[in-house]
């Protein structure tokens, strides 16, 4: 069960990776080296949350697991929306073309 778990957390990290690199080449230096270190901190506290719940889970303490979940899932999606944020998939306006629309 651990070595699926390993593979497809590698999975998903590499799609991250191919996911984020075209975006992030367009943007300023400082911009790319947050958007990396927000994607390692994400990665990183998804692995730590997902192997704290399942060792959790198999030793039988519920109130350890039921908290690691809300605490990493929180923690995950939190470091997910700022990421997302800052790379323009939440928060853009829709511009529309004016000279298209004649009143």
């Amino acid at each position: 069960m651990s070595i699926l778990l390993i593979f497809l957390f590698g999975i998903l990290f590499l799609a991250g990776i191919l996911f984020i690199k075209p975006r992030v080449k367009k943007d300023v230096m400082w911009k790319t080296v947050l958007v990396w270190a927000l994607y390692g901190v994400g990665i990183a506290v998804l692995w730590m949350g997902v192997s704290f719940v399942y060792i959790n889970a198999n030793v039988g303490h519920a109130k350890a697991t039921s908290t690691a979940i809300f605490l990493f899932g929180g923690i995950a999606v939190v470091v997910a929306v700022i990421l997302a944020r800052m790379l323009g998939f939440i928060g853009n306006k829709k511009v529309t073309d004016n000279k298209s629309v004649q009143a």
